[in-house]
């Protein structure tokens, strides 16, 4: 439906006109020169063929989430909400919003409240651009960029090639820090040269709010190595083995992806396959949720499922996605073919949703790739969007047809919200070279629900890393989120958590919230369902 998306990501565009052409990179960055940029010419269009970001962020404080479109060849987008009930509309509004003034090809997009105004701030990653920016909010959806000054811009004479950013206290001071990523190729980097996936801590608890510092090598959580160089698409902090201190993943393609466990002072460990991880080949989208009936942690990444006919000659394994549920004792274990969730084809982005307010999450993929490299070069561009229902066990079946998510050109990033606050939650898909599609929720009868929104007073003020359990009726089932932590791949999901408790009749037993910089909880009964509960940090 026509919702007033109507701008495309940008153009797709050939060699030699790639935004990593290597004459138009040289004229940028006068330091950078053949053989390290683009080396293998038929690779320069590769990045902004994985392009495409969006954000499900409430930019003026008015109650509705508005989005933010990133583009190549143009200035990003921002979408104001003006839905009502039953009727989503959106109106572009960047002129005078100041992401109108930035002048790179935006990729990955996030957002945060990072000096504690109580607004949201957003972050982007760019492609072939020379910094990152960070846009400061002045609470009215008015923004400045301020990168560079706060510490994050990352300039230092080489190309950018952002993907996703993502936000979470990771030394749990009360303050939100930065990961981002950055798919920074052979063509486009040499080794001994630092890539622009770091890890960002803020400063705030040194009286600097909102100003970050680069710590990724003195944390422990640098994705080069003598071998590797940095192909990390997406990442999440998650506390999975439940000491408080939220790890960090990083899902890379060409076997890099990465597992960092928190060690509580500051730094991590890299123990990626030794914890039962790195089985996809090609990491790309990352979501993390709980699985069945006992809400055990775990984690989706999206992935390559090789199609007959369709070897690049790489003699790469691309045998799909992995579903990994945290057994305990900091391992996992693969449940993929359990689950029934191996095939997403060119997969992307991804996230979890309750699209009818079941209780039980349903997953849904991003998948598609237009191949410069192959004879073939449509062989994967018209993967489908795909759409797993959850049959309520953490058994999953592909419903894509039936419940209306269809599309047959790359799509790249896949983010949900309740647009227009009718209850229902609604996706928005982005796709490169393409218009976005809003995939408005109409399902007839879904169940009751609650919205939470999470604040924080020691821990982070939007609340991310609080672990919330709900349960519906007295003695059943419960669910469990981690705020902050769902989907992404150049996307950010709403900031509100959405439980369904289906034909509940009754007020919610149970919802509690555990904070983990305090380790305060608090305990509510007797919800009423069917609304937005805001539940901050007690004090003490």
């Amino acid at each position: 439906m026509d919702v007033g998306f109507v701008d495309s990501q940008g153009p797709r565009k050939n060699d030699p006109e790639c935004l990593f052409d290597p004459g138009l990179i040289v004229a940028d960055f006068p330091d950078v020169t053949p053989p390290a940029v683009a080396a293998d010419i038929m690779r320069q269009c590769d990045p902004e063929r994985s392009s495409s970001g969006a954000a499900a962020v409430d930019v003026n404080g008015d109650g509705l989430e508005d989005i933010v479109f990133t583009r190549i060849y143009d200035h990003p987008l921002l979408y104001l909400n003006e839905s009502k009930i039953g009727d989503p509309r959106f109106r572009e509004a960047t002129a005078g919003s100041g992401f109108e003034l930035l002048e790179a090809s935006t990729n990955g997009v996030g957002f945060a409240d990072i000096d504690k105004d109580g607004d949201q701030d957003v972050f982007l990653t760019t492609l072939a651009g020379k910094q990152a920016y960070l846009m400061v909010n002045d609470g009215k959806g008015v923004f400045s960029e301020e990168a560079d000054k706060r510490g994050v811009a990352m300039i230092d004479g080489r190309p950018h090639s952002g993907m996703g950013v993502a936000f979470g206290d990771y030394d749990l001071d009360g303050w939100i820090d930065i990961h981002t990523n950055e798919w920074q190729s052979a063509d486009v980097s040499v080794y001994g040269v630092a890539s622009h996936a770091r890890l960002f801590r803020n400063l705030g608890a040194d009286g600097k709010p909102g100003t970050f510092v680069d710590v990724t090598e003195a944390a422990g959580a640098k994705m080069e190595s003598k071998i590797d160089y940095v192909y990390s698409f997406s990442s999440s902090f998650t506390d999975f083995d439940g000491d408080g201190y939220p790890d960090l993943k990083v899902a890379s393609d060409f076997d890099t992806s990465k597992f960092f466990w928190n060690n509580g002072d500051g730094t991590f460990t890299n123990q990626t396959y030794e914890s039962g991880l790195g089985g996809e080949e090609n990491g790309m989208g990352l979501a993390v949720g709980f699985h069945g009936p006992d809400q055990d942690p775990v984690m989706f990444l999206t992935s390559i499922r090789a199609r007959p006919g369709c070897d690049d000659g790489a003699r790469l394994l691309r045998t799909g996605n992995r579903l990994y549920r945290y057994a305990g004792d900091r391992k996992f274990e693969d449940i993929t073919d359990l689950a029934g969730v191996r095939n997403s084809s060119w997969g992307w982005g991804t996230t979890l949703v309750d699209a009818t307010n079941s209780g039980s999450q349903d997953v849904v993929s991003a998948a598609g790739m237009a191949i410069t490299w192959e004879t073939n070069a449509e062989c994967y561009a018209h993967d489908p969007l795909r759409y797993w229902r959850n049959d309520g066990t953490g058994v999953y079946s592909e419903q894509s047809s039936e419940v209306g998510v269809t599309g047959d050109e790359p799509s790249k990033g896949v983010l949900y919200f309740d647009a227009d606050r009718d209850g229902k939650t609604d996706l928005f898909v982005t796709r490169d070279a393409a218009t976005p599609l809003f995939f408005h929720n109409q399902t007839e009868n879904v169940g009751a629900w609650l919205d939470l929104k999470v604040v924080g007073t020691t821990t982070n003020i939007d609340g991310t890393g609080a672990v919330v359990t709900v349960r519906g009726v007295e003695g059943g089932a419960i669910q469990k989120g981690i705020v902050g932590t769902i989907g992404s791949f150049l996307t950010q999901d709403s900031r509100l958590m959405r439980f369904g408790f289906g034909n509940l009749q009754a007020n919610i037993a149970e919802v509690t919230v555990e904070f983990p910089a305090s380790g305060r909880r608090v305990t509510l009964t007797d919800v009423e369902p069917n609304q937005l509960l805001v539940v901050a940090e007690p004090a003490s």
